[in-house]
């Protein structure tokens, strides 16, 4: 690695149109130079897409992404390179090649996908496809033809919001037909996407070698499940053949973050972290390229032009590529859980990428933060003149958020998630196409995004590393009142009106983006509305909420990972429609009821603490995206519910909470015979029954 001394003289007279930065002006113009002149960005994201491919967690493929990573910042030069362990997985889980077609009467390969950590084939399965039957008629009409055949199920079996008895002596029945049909010794099942797009998810949670999966489903996009549908209504024989190469090995197995340094001259225990998650899903098709092998492989990159520069800072540039992050942020909130006391508070920020090809085009901060930052960035909005880059300034950091920058926050110390602009991806793709699905591959992804991405990160790295203090930290309520979250409004109190509850909003609007969100809404008798909104690039808490019964209309107030924002909704019967206000844009949106999945959990608990003497009100409702959501309320607690899920085979849920003495505590609870009942954390038991009224 040669370092270019004669590169800063020569380009001397172009640093006078660079807005000032921390650190030495001819070594940040070298970064550009390097950045912009002799990137290495996409070579790296190349080969962790088509060479390593996805990288489910546990997997044979994120050990090898693993190891590379740290074989590749060593061979830079960098120190410490380290696989740093942060837990295990009980069971190994890989996925190899695996098809899907159609055979007869026409043949036609299918766009799928099968949960990770589910049960594969024994090779290529050829069958009938015969139609789920509604009935024990039709049962007892087909259930010597279901010996080996493939199933195409629908989403029946799903409770209505105000179901009535009719209603749900119908569920139970279809229920009762799909026990009958999983044990007449079917293939398999085939179900259909909401859309084009096949998403795939998975939890290894209590699996072991002993209760290993056994039934077979695939899910095929929504135009190909049509299509068997339609064959089968003109009265012709389908048959499929599918084949799932799923691996079990039995662990436990040992999962790390892979680390590496630049150690800092001066003050080598004060750190700037710069981070991306490196394990992805692994659906077929899926080479795990936008989440996040492109977070990856800029900060690789960025620790590329840093070596071949040869900075020199004063503290230490850490590079952390997060494992876990898919499953719950499991890596990164390991290793902050592994710093002592004195590691945490030497952490100046920790930068996350984590956002699809588009460019880093700024980081959300509090008041005390921007100036620092706003000079750190400043040659990169210089250095990238047609890309549209600002911090933007919030009352508080975000407390949450669906990356790894949060398990930093949520520890008090300064997390970013860097705001991701641009067109989304080539060929007019964004990243709801993108995220966890079959599309997700270089073929999308966009190098000059990438280039600049990883040119803001070392600029941004190298300016707080020189800079003469550590970024400021916000001020916590402990300092001030005792307490290290808010108390509890007991005043809140909820109206069940028809604007409390789940939305699914959409944005509308010729030239707004295809952007999905999920409205969770509270109203109270007094007018205010709190909740949170959830969407693909993240979640925001609502901060300020104010109902107007005279116009049916609510106006909000949140900030999330994207900045600050305001929504305006107006109840028109069983639709909500308003704006959204964010990054100085706005757009129409429409939204519609969520309906509810089945199950026992929805509606309001009352659950007692034994060993505290104390009772809690909970309320949960799991949508139609599986996802759980609501509210824990006691003396201590005010909280929405976080990285809430429902798993209707075993009737358990997991979810989180903020407790304001302890952070984020995690809650299993599972429900039998009219109690929820299970633990909060490692030691508190609960027991819930369904509240009166």
């Amino acid at each position: 690695m040669s370092l270019r001394r004669h590169l800063p003289l020569l380009l001397l007279p172009a640093v006078t149109g660079l807005a000032p930065g921390q650190g030495d002006p001819a070594v940040i113009e070298c970064i550009i130079q390097e950045g912009k002149e002799n990137s290495h960005v996409w070579e790296t994201l190349e080969y962790l897409s088509h060479e390593i491919g996805p990288r489910l967690t546990g997997s044979t493929g994120l050990a090898r992404a693993n190891a590379w990573t740290r074989d590749e910042f060593r061979r830079m030069g960098l120190t410490g390179c380290k696989m740093v362990k942060w837990g295990d997985v009980p069971v190994r889980f890989d996925r190899g090649p695996c098809s899907a077609k159609m055979i007869a009467p026409e043949e036609l390969a299918f766009e799928f996908t099968a949960r990770s950590w589910s049960a594969g084939t024994e090779g290529p399965v050829r069958g009938p496809v015969v139609r789920m039957p509604k009935n024990e008629e039709e049962f007892e009409a087909v259930k010597g033809s279901l010996e080996g055949a493939w199933v195409l199920s629908t989403s029946s079996g799903r409770r209505s919001r105000n179901e009535t008895d009719e209603q749900k002596a119908e569920r139970e029945a279809a229920e009762a037909i799909r026990d009958l049909v999983r044990g007449a010794g079917i293939a398999g099942s085939i179900t259909g996407s909401r859309n084009d797009l096949v998403i795939t998810g998975g939890s290894w949670r209590d699996l072991t070698m002993d209760n290993l999966p056994t039934d077979v489903s695939v899910q095929v996009i929504r135009t190909h499940f049509e299509r068997m549908e339609e064959l089968l209504d003109a009265g012709e024989s389908v048959e499929v053949e599918i084949d799932l190469a799923h691996y079990f090995t039995e662990g436990p197995f040992p999962v790390y973050n892979t680390v590496a340094e630049i150690r800092g001259t001066e003050k080598p225990d004060e750190v700037i972290i710069l981070s991306a998650h490196l394990d992805s899903w692994d659906g077929p098709g899926s080479m795990g390229t936008q989440d996040n092998g492109t977070g990856s492989s800029v900060m690789m990159e960025a620790a590329r032009i840093l070596m071949a520069c040869e900075v020199k800072p004063k503290r230490t540039i850490r590079f952390c590529l997060w494992t876990g992050e898919e499953q719950g942020l499991h890596g990164s909130r390991e290793y902050v859980a592994q710093l002592s006391d004195e590691e945490q508070a030497k952490v100046s920020a920790c930068l996350v990428d984590d956002g699809g090809t588009n460019y880093q085009g700024g980081l959300v901060c509090i008041a005390s933060m921007a100036p620092m930052l706003d000079e750190a960035i400043a040659p990169v909005v210089a250095a990238f003149p047609d890309f549209d880059i600002a911090n933007s300034t919030q009352d508080k950091m975000p407390g949450g958020g669906s990356s790894d920058h949060a398990s930093f926050n949520r520890a008090g110390i300064p997390g970013f998630f860097w705001i991701e602009k641009g067109k989304g991806g080539r060929e007019e793709k964004d990243y709801r196409f993108i995220h966890h699905t079959q599309h997700d591959t270089t073929r999308y992804a966009v190098p000059e995004y990438l280039v600049q991405s990883a040119v803001s990160s070392a600029v941004v790295a190298y300016n707080l590393a020189q800079a003469e203090t550590m970024l400021p930290r916000e001020a916590q309520e402990s300092d001030a009142e005792g307490s290290d979250g808010p108390e509890p409004d007991q005043s809140f109190v909820v109206e069940k009106s028809g604007l409390t509850g789940p939305w699914k909003a959409q944005l509308v609007g010729e030239n707004a983006p295809d952007l999905a969100f999920v409205m969770d809404l509270q109203l109270a008798k007094d007018g205010r509305v709190r909740g949170m909104l959830k969407s693909a690039i993240g979640e925001a808490a609502i901060n300020k909420g104010a109902w107007d019964a005279d116009k049916s209309e609510a106006t909000i107030e949140a900030t999330g990972e994207a900045g600050a924002l305001k929504l305006s909704a107006k109840l028109e019967g069983e639709a909500v429609k308003g704006h959204l206000s964010l990054g100085g844009s706005e757009y129409a949106y429409e939204a519609e009821r969520m309906p509810l999945l089945d199950s026992p959990l929805n509606g309001a608990w009352k659950v007692s603490l034994p060993a505290f003497e104390a009772t809690v009100d909970l309320s949960m409702a799991v949508g139609e995206d599986g996802v759980l959501r609501g509210w824990f309320k006691s003396s201590s607690s005010d909280s929405a519910l976080y990285k809430g899920t429902w798993d209707a085979k075993t009737q358990t849920a997991t979810f989180e909470y903020d407790y304001p003495h302890a952070g984020r505590l995690p809650v299993t609870g599972t429900y039998k015979d009219g109690v929820f009942s299970g633990m909060i954390g490692d030691s508190t038991e609960f027991h819930g029954k369904r509240a009166e009224g």
